[in-house]
């Protein structure tokens, strides 16, 4: 016998992974900084327990801050071009393209462009910012 997914758990059973939920990213919590707009798309308040998928949108001439992960994060980069800052050197990039960041690495993301980048973030772990 097959055991009911708990309250607000994603995929525990059978029917829970049939069944369609849907999120409108209106009823989610925006977080604004600096130029820079995020959310999450997926994480633990919505019952997904193994990872986190953010929404997030860079100004023209914004910087995320530096941070890093304990875990996998991977990026899809939706619309404009930037760079990103890990090991010491930039790395630029232009959408459409998927960013990886191995865990444990220092990073920061710079649009340079003259258009918004919007990107999909997908992390195993929280990110750690840095103090610098």
């Amino acid at each position: 016998m097959r055991r009911a997914a708990a309250p607000g758990t994603f995929g525990a059973d059978d029917t829970a992974r049939t069944a369609m939920h849907i999120v409108h990213h209106a009823h989610l919590k925006q977080q604004r900084s600096d130029g820079e707009q995020r959310f999450a798309a997926a994480d633990r308040s919505l019952g997904v327990m193994a990872f986190e998928v953010w929404m997030r949108r860079l100004e023209p001439g914004v910087h995320s801050i530096e941070k890093q992960h304990d875990g996998e994060l991977v990026v899809l980069v939706l619309s404009g071009c930037g760079k990103l800052l890990i090991d010491g050197g930039p790395q630029r990039f232009a959408a459409p393209c998927t960013v990886l960041v191995p865990p444990h690495r220092p990073f920061q993301f710079v649009n340079h462009g003259s258009e918004a980048m919007q990107m999909v973030a997908v992390c195993t772990a929280r990110p750690v910012p840095i103090d610098n």
